[in-house]
């Protein structure tokens, strides 16, 4: 059961003047982060990838029935917002099954998380290739335990190196990485940007307690937004593209789920969006291109993962006839989702899914990997002018 926490009187503003030089080009397009072991949080740390094709495996198949053609990389058409892995190569197709570019060569899929302009990818190694006009950086032998991208551009990345003690900066500009951890003696779990790149807020774990706070995109000024008493876990955050409303994981002390969201100008009341059964956690979340539309996986583990989607029309079951694990992959559009089903060591089947109305559209079956490259909203919303962060203390 939710029981409230005592509210820290905190309180935080976050504006240019307090952060010093504002990454402008900053920061999931869709999907962000990794999970803490017990609640899962959002791609790019755990991405929805399985191992290498090999000669016995099945062939990668097209809607239509095709299979894939030789790869001849090409810059894609801009309506070609589902990107895949397949053949050792990563693949772009408009969500009608049509316009298929071979983009570029993949030794390591890694996170295979898009930029928010949908011109460059994020590799294993921090590696990033760029498509059309798109920057590229070479791989590293670096760990992580949670990665996300700057927004609205891209120009940088922020990560938690090796177990996640720090958060650094990696600017694909070439000049050096910066040292941008908010909290010190903290494990960061989880990481996201604000969509207009001056802030970004993070999971931590403290002396085994979790809690969710929101700094300048340097790690300035931080301060909580959400903390608890009762031993709940958080996981997976984001922001709706309205730049108010922050929707994150709770694993309850009961083992139930909770979706929440929470006006960052007062979060004092977190509003539960979607309440779980005991057991099943929050694997990921995908906000929506609008607000009020969001999208999130729950499961025990990959095996038994579901895809839901909630709209202005209400909660669906993305894709309620799968006969296996879906996963929501992100959204493509208003309403249409990519939903995969599969994986757990296995290969993936793609579909888009229209939320509004239920229909379900296969695209490719037997890929390696998947994401969506579909821009981020623009203009992107502003930070609120004052922050406050007194904490809800939900827990």
């Amino acid at each position: 059961m939710r029981r409230t926490s005592t509210i820290a009187l905190v309180a935080l503003i976050v504006a240019l003047s307090a952060c010093g030089p504002t990454s402008t080009a900053s920061s999931t397009g869709p999907g962000q982060t990794s999970a803490p072991p017990s609640v899962a949080s959002s791609a790019p740390s755990e991405p929805l990838s399985s191992p290498s094709p090999s000669a016995s495996a099945p062939i990668t198949t097209l809607a239509s029935g095709a299979a894939l053609p030789a790869c001849a990389p090409a810059t894609p058409e801009a309506s070609a917002t589902v990107a895949f892995v397949a053949a050792g190569n990563a693949w772009a197709l408009d969500p009608t099954g049509t316009s298929l570019t071979c983009l570029f060569a993949v030794a390591d899929s890694g996170p295979f998380a898009w930029g928010p302009l949908g011109d460059r990818a994020l590799l294993g190694g921090l590696e990033v290739k760029g498509v059309g006009d798109g920057p590229s950086l070479a791989p590293t032998a670096e760990a992580y335990a949670t990665i996300t991208w700057s927004r609205p551009t891209g120009k940088s990345i922020v990560y938690a190196p090796g177990a996640g003690a720090s958060l650094e900066k990696v600017h694909l500009d070439g000049t050096a990485n910066e040292d941008v951890t908010p909290l010190p003696a903290s494990t960061y779990l989880s990481v996201a940007y604000h969509p207009s790149g001056e802030a970004f807020v993070f999971v931590v774990k403290q002396s085994g307690v979790d809690s969710i706070w929101i700094s300048s995109n340097l790690g300035k000024t931080p301060g909580r937004l959400v903390f608890t008493e009762e031993g709940t876990r958080f996981g997976a955050i984001g922001f709706e593209a309205d730049g108010k409303h922050l929707l994150y994981a709770a694993q309850h002390d009961d083992n139930h789920a909770d979706l929440h969201r929470i006006d960052v100008t007062d979060p004092t009341k977190a509003p539960i969006a979607w309440s779980g059964p005991v057991g099943p956690m929050i694997l990921d979340i995908q906000p929506g291109l609008e607000t009020g539309t969001v999208a999130w996986t729950v499961g025990t583990s990959c095996k038994d993962s579901v895809a839901l989607a909630q709209s202005p029309a209400g909660t669906v079951t993305a894709m309620p006839d799968a006969g296996g694990p879906t996963r929501a992959v992100g959204w493509l559009g208003a309403t249409q989702l990519l939903v995969a089903t599969g994986g757990c060591g296995g290969r993936l089947d793609l579909s888009v899914v229209d939320v509004s109305i239920g229909s379900i559209a296969p695209l490719v079956s037997g890929v390696d990997a998947a994401a969506v490259r579909t821009p981020v909203p623009t203009p992107p919303a502003r930070l609120p002018a004052s922050v406050a962060t007194l904490g809800s203390g939900f827990s």
